[in-house]
């Protein structure tokens, strides 16, 4: 099984992307609170882990048994109203992201996608991340 978690003390935009992926593939999310990010890691080998500030921005970490295996800074966060017809996971245009997630998340390689990464989240909300491997 895989979680989402987020920093400690996380902004509140941090936490409400880290609950919108959960929500989008289908992955628990689970506060912190004190506990170290290793230790959550014994029970879940692999981890998504949001951390980042509003200066720096978003960082996605893929770990698995406690080694961070893919990273990805998320420029920017368009949140727009859903339209269209409800998807589990990412959606993707780039090839990379795709070859680098698909092992370990639910994702679509789609090139004609709105942005880098797609998701559907809750309330009729759609995400598009930009983003830097």
């Amino acid at each position: 099984m895989t979680i989402v978690t987020s920093s400690r003390k996380p902004v509140p935009e941090i936490r409400k992307l880290a609950k919108e992926i959960a929500f989008a593939l289908g992955f628990q999310y689970v506060q912190r609170g004190k506990t170290g990010i290793r230790d959550m890691g014994s029970n879940d080998p692999k981890i998504i882990f949001l951390s980042g500030s509003k200066l720096k921005g978003p960082v996605f970490d893929l770990m698995i048994n406690g080694d961070i295996v893919f990273s990805m800074l998320i420029t920017n966060v368009k949140e727009t109203e859903r339209t269209g017809v409800f998807n589990k996971g990412f959606v993707t245009r780039e090839q990379d992201l795709f070859n680098f997630l698909s092992p370990h998340v639910p994702i679509t390689y789609d090139e004609k996608a709105e942005g880098p990464i797609v998701f559907c989240g809750t309330q009729k909300k759609q995400y598009v991340l930009q983003v830097m491997v």
